[in-house]
């Protein structure tokens, strides 16, 4: 795969395959993609040989309609609310991690919000001569919107290698399947995206209502906890040089706007952080926002259901429900 290349260029062992979407695909030269094209053949000789040719075609497909999808739909934050839809409608709603992430995109227009605030601020502060924070809300803004694009990039594929595996299984093609998911990934996958398209494929075959419910739930937090490495990427190291006081209390986060399922209804309200905390802690961002992003709408099947209502109406078409398979 090219990420395995990709690590050994960058010396980062955790180097993962999102970073091929951006700045450090330069960093691969044409031995490296000699060396990942030999390994991704020695792959598919792997491969039961009565389903090879089918697995080549399978992956062609996939990647095909991933690129029609991405090109149509991750153009703007807008289009890709529009694109999570559609993967909630292929996936019958039956994976919350879409819901998850519209309601997460919700949480980045109040940021993006807040970002032009600033920045107005930050702009009448440069003509005075104090660039700090003109720079620094442009540089945020960048940030939310580079891993808004970069989520959506990295997550919709894998998600439709799970579902076409599914619907392969649906279909009496069980073995084709799992050979599938077991062979050569496309070339910007990595080992973690096959492990998240398999257990969504695990999850969709559970024949339990509640405990398909609870897999898809346990799959949406592990898939939102790699959605918060691609942030943690896009942030970057620290700053050289600390911050100005006044930046950083102007800044300093103390709650965020998540989602919260009251009397039928869903709503966005202040999730709490704790004093000191960092943005850039990625264990500690991951276990808070998850608590505020993905507990509230995973809770129950009650509470998804209305959180999935709640962002077809004001996502999907006009009078549109979502047809849940639950």
């Amino acid at each position: 795969m090219l990420v395995d290349a990709l690590r050994r260029r960058l010396g980062d062992p955790d180097a993962q395959s999102f970073q091929l979407l951006g700045e450090d695909l330069i960093a691969l030269t044409g031995e490296d993609l000699v060396a990942a094209a030999g390994a991704w053949q020695a792959a598919l000789e792997r491969v039961t040989p009565l389903f090879r040719a089918r697995v080549v075609d399978e992956l062609t497909a996939l990647q095909r309609d991933a690129h029609r999808f991405l090109r149509k739909y991750n153009r703007s934050v807008h289009a890709r609310l529009a694109g999570y839809v559609e993967i909630g409608r292929r996936c019958e709603w039956a994976y919350p991690w879409p819901v998850v992430a519209m309601l997460g995109i919700e949480q980045v227009m109040t940021g993006m919000r807040h970002n032009r605030l600033y920045g107005l601020v930050g702009a009448a502060a440069r003509r005075l001569g104090w660039a700090a924070l003109d720079l620094l809300t442009d540089g945020s803004d960048d940030v939310l919107r580079r891993t808004n694009r970069g989520i959506f990039a990295d997550s919709l594929p894998t998600v439709m290698l799970g579902l076409r595996a599914h619907a392969l299984r649906a279909g009496g093609e069980a073995e084709l399947a799992g050979a599938l998911l077991e062979g050569p990934l496309p070339p910007t996958f990595d080992e973690e995206c096959r492990a998240i398209a398999r257990a969504l494929y695990d999850g969709l075959g559970v024949t339990d209502e509640a405990a398909r419910f609870a897999a898809l739930a346990r799959l949406t937090a592990r898939h939102f906890a790699r959605e918060q490495a691609i942030f943690s990427y896009q942030i970057g190291p620290p700053p050289s040089r600390a911050q100005p006081r006044v930046i950083r209390r102007l800044l300093a986060l103390r709650a965020v706007p998540a989602p919260v399922i009251r009397k039928g209804r869903v709503a966005l309200a202040p999730f709490a952080l704790p004093a000191g905390f960092d943005m850039r802690d990625h264990a500690a961002r991951v276990a808070l926002f998850g608590q505020a992003f993905v507990d509230p709408v995973t809770r129950s099947v009650g509470d998804y259901r209305l959180a999935a209502a709640h962002v077809v109406a004001r996502y999907g078409k006009k009078g549109e429900r979502p047809a849940l398979a639950y």
